[in-house]
């Protein structure tokens, strides 16, 4: 499922005593071959200039969403990928994958996010059940 076509669906709640903000691929909760993408990826980075109350700042959200693009044709044209979707929570924005190709997504994610000037860290972790998004899906 390519998330060009895929439908998002958005709900606010709240981290740590903070707003956020969940995009959620809608089509992925239905799923049939979970299993085939036995790895989640969470890919944390913290935005330069943030608003009032933690979030990215319109200029910052609109480069975040480039950023975002660039890690999906990339993921999903070249590797075993599925895009989950994104949070935006207090001082950063997270994006979610699952991959059924952990060693290349984490190869092309140690080079390209040196090259978006933001500091970021991230995840790869086996997840075959996706229990790390299931209170995402339970949501719908």
């Amino acid at each position: 499922m390519k998330s060009t076509q895929a439908t998002y669906t958005g709900f606010e709640f709240e981290s740590e005593g903070h707003p956020a903000i969940a995009i959620i691929n809608v089509d992925l909760k239905n799923l049939e071959n979970k299993s085939q993408y036995r790895h989640s990826v969470f890919i944390e980075i913290f935005p330069d200039l943030l608003t009032d109350d933690g979030h990215p700042a319109q200029t910052e959200y609109e480069y975040l969403v480039e950023v975002e693009k660039k890690m999906i044709d990339y993921l999903e044209g070249q590797t075993r990928t599925v895009h989950v979707g994104h949070t935006t929570v207090y001082r950063k924005q997270e994006f979610i994958f699952y991959t059924g190709e952990a060693e290349k997504v984490e190869g092309f994610l140690e080079y390209f996010l040196t090259t978006i000037e933001r500091k970021y860290n991230f995840e790869i972790e086996p997840d075959p059940t996706w229990e790390q998004v299931a209170g995402f899906y339970e949501l719908l």
